[in-house]
């Protein structure tokens, strides 16, 4: 359990920011196809500002060191930027590990509670 957990940490992405990047990139290939590729020129800094939201919300809220949550980030900027929603898909993957990471440290925690509780009340 402590390998996936491990592995959940160090590849995963916080299922907020893979929504984040999905939805976003989505609109934004409307708007460029809307434009014929114009749109670019909005994507680049919407990019920007959705990978240092992703690097906040890795570092903050999934316990990220620094360095793995910039390189996140940029990937979610990057991704974001290409004009392309199919780039999105490929993060998918990264959020469902990141989904196993959240729902097994809930699990311990839970069982830990669980077993404080339990020895409280034989005391």
């Amino acid at each position: 359990m402590e390998k996936l957990k491990s592995f959940g940490q160090t590849f995963g992405l916080h299922p907020l920011t893979a929504m984040g990047l999905f939805v976003v990139d989505w609109m934004l290939f409307g708007e460029e196809v809307a434009t014929a590729g114009v749109g670019w020129l909005v994507s680049l800094p919407v990019g920007v500002a959705l990978g240092l939201i992703a690097i906040l919300i890795q570092k903050h809220v999934y316990k990220d060191e620094t360095a793995p949550a910039i390189a996140k980030g940029l990937l979610v900027g990057l991704l974001t930027a290409i004009p392309a929603p199919l780039s999105s898909l490929g993060i998918l993957p990264l959020a469902g590990f990141g989904l196993i990471r959240i729902l097994t440290t809930k699990k311990q925690r839970q069982l830990t509670d669980g077993s404080t509780i339990a020895t409280r009340s034989r005391a």
